[in-house]
C-alpha cells in the first residue's frame, strides 16, 4: 500500500486518526493514479495561483462536508483518488470481470464441438463432390443429346433432299439385278428344303404327321395326296414363316434402325450382301454362321425354332436337311438386305386365300405353262387364290409376281 507522507508540522491527533482509519479500511486496489497537479513543489510558481487553488480546494471540501486541517503541505506525494462503490469495491473490478468473461468465451472448444464441426466438414465435402459429379453427368447427357439432335437434323435433311426420288449405292441397275437373282435363289432353296422335308415326313411318328395334317387342313390338302402337291403346300408354309415381318429391320417387328442416315444404311446393307453372297455350307460347318454375321446367325436360330415348333419335330435333323435349311435362310436374308440397299426400300406384297386371281401380279403354279385342264377351267369361271406359295415384290415401276395355287370352277368352295 502506498503511504501518504504527511508534513512534520501535523498534529499528533491527525496522525492517530489517519493511522486508525488506515488500519480499519481494507487496502485499496492498485490503479493508475489520476494526477491532481501537473507541477507540484515548484517554488517559483506564482503565490497567487497557489492561494487561489488552495481556496478552491477549501471550498470544495466544505461543500463535500470534509474537514481538513492545514492542507497546504510544503512538499507532498502524488495522491491517488479512486472512487469506491457502496460495497467498498472499485468499479474497475466489474471491468475486469467483463474482460475475463470475454476471454473465457473465446477459450478452446470442447472435443464434442470439434467432432461436430468435423462431421459437418465431411458432409459439406461429400455434398460438394456429389454436386460436381452431378454436373459432370449433366454435361455428358447434354453432349449426347446434342449429338442425337445433329444426327436427327442430318436425317431430316437427307429425307427432304430425297423426297419424291430414290437413290441406291453404286450402280442402281446393278443392285436391282442382284435383287432379282436373289429372289430366284431364295425360291429355289425354299423349294429344295420343302422337298427334303417331304422325304422326312414319311419317317415321322404319328404325332408329327397329325401336326402337319392340321397345318394343311385350311387348304383342304392331306399328306396322302400327290407328293408334288404336298411339296407345294409345305413350300407355302415355309415361305410364310421365312418372310414374316420382312418389312421390319432384321425381321423384328419392334426393332429400330441403328443407322438413321438412309445413305449410310443402304451402304451397310449392300456391304453385308457382298460378305454373305458367296458363303458356303462347308465354311459354316467350319466356323459357324456367327463368325460371318451375328445378325444372320440370330435370324437362322429364330427361324429354325419357328419351323421346329410349327412342325412338331423333336428329332435331330440330318445334315442334308440342315444344309437345305441353311441355303433357304441365307437367300431369304440376302433378299432382305438388298431390298433395304435402296431408298425407299423395295416392298414385299402378299395375297390371301379367296382373292381373285390377277395375272399381272400372280403366277398360278397349277398351270405349269401348259394350258390343259387349268386353262379350260379358267375360261368357264374366274380363278380364286387357294394359297400363296411365295410372296411378290414391287420394283419401282415393275412387279415380281407372287406364286399362288388357284382353284377353278368346281374346285372352289
Amino acid at each position: 500500500m502506498n503511504k501518504t507522507k504527511l508534513p512534520s508540522s501535523s498534529s499528533s491527533s491527525s496522525s492517530l486518526v489517519s493511522s486508525s482509519m488506515a488500519s480499519l479500511s481494507p487496502p485499496p486496489p492498485i490503479f493508475t493514479p489520476i494526477q491532481e497537479c501537473e507541477r507540484e513543489g515548484n517554488d517559483n510558481q506564482d503565490s497567487d495561483e497557489k492561494t487561489n487553488k488552495e481556496t478552491r480546494m477549501h471550498q470544495g471540501s466544505e461543500n463535500d462536508g470534509v474537514s481538513c486541517n492545514k492542507c497546504r503541505p510544503g512538499n507532498r506525494d502524488k495522491i491517488s483518488i479512486v472512487p469506491v462503490d457502496n460495497n467498498g469495491v472499485s468499479p474497475n473490478t466489474g471491468l475486469l470481470k467483463s474482460i475475463f468473461s470475454s476471454l473465457t468465451k473465446k477459450s478452446p472448444r470442447t472435443p464434442s464441438a470439434e467432432a461436430e464441426l468435423s462431421q459437418k466438414l465431411i458432409q459439406a465435402t461429400k455434398n460438394r463432390d456429389d454436386a460436381v459429379l452431378e454436373v459432370s453427368r449433366l454435361k455428358s447427357s447434354v453432349s449426347n443429346l446434342e449429338k442425337k439432335l445433329n444426327d436427327l437434323e442430318t436425317y431430316c435433311h437427307n429425307l427432304d433432299s430425297s423426297k419424291n426420288q430414290s437413290f441406291t449405292v453404286g450402280n442402281p441397275d446393278k443392285v436391282i439385278k442382284h435383287f432379282l437373282i436373289s429372289i430366284s435363289e431364295s425360291r429355289s432353296h425354299v423349294r429344295i428344303l420343302s422337298h427334303s422335308m417331304t422325304i422326312q415326313i414319311r419317317q415321322l411318328g404319328t404325332k408329327s404327321l397329325n401336326r402337319i395334317s392340321s397345318l394343311l387342313h385350311p387348304y383342304d390338302i392331306s399328306i396322302s395326296k400327290n407328293p408334288k402337291t404336298l411339296q407345294f403346300y409345305l413350300e407355302a408354309i415355309l415361305n410364310k414363316s421365312f418372310f414374316q415381318d420382312f418389312e421390319s429391320i432384321g425381321f423384328h417387328k419392334s426393332s429400330q434402325t441403328q443407322i438413321l442416315n438412309p445413305i449410310e444404311r443402304c451402304e451397310s446393307n449392300f456391304k453385308s450382301f457382298n460378305n454373305l453372297q458367296n458363303l458356303t455350307w462347308d465354311e459354316v460347318l467350319d466356323k459357324g454362321t456367327r463368325y460371318f454375321s451375328d445378325e444372320f446367325s440370330r435370324f437362322c436360330d429364330r427361324k429354325m425354332n419357328e419351323v421346329v415348333t410349327m412342325l412338331g419335330w423333336n428329332r435331330t435333323w440330318p445334315e442334308s436337311l440342315l444344309q437345305a435349311f441353311f441355303g433357304a435362310s441365307k437367300w431369304v436374308w440376302i433378299v432382305h438386305l438388298l431390298a433395304n440397299a435402296v431408298h425407299p426400300s423395295l416392298p414385299v406384297f402378299r395375297v390371301e386365300k379367296g382373292v381373285r386371281f390377277e395375272s399381272i401380279y400372280m403366277e398360278d403354279m397349277n398351270d405349269g405353262g401348259g394350258g390343259g385342264a387349268g386353262e379350260n377351267n379358267r375360261k368357264t369361271a374366274p380363278a380364286m387364290v387357294r394359297v400363296m406359295v411365295a410372296p411378290g415384290f414391287y420394283v419401282y415401276g415393275n412387279v415380281v409376281k407372287c406364286k399362288v395355287i388357284c382353284s377353278h370352277g368346281s374346285e372352289q368352295g
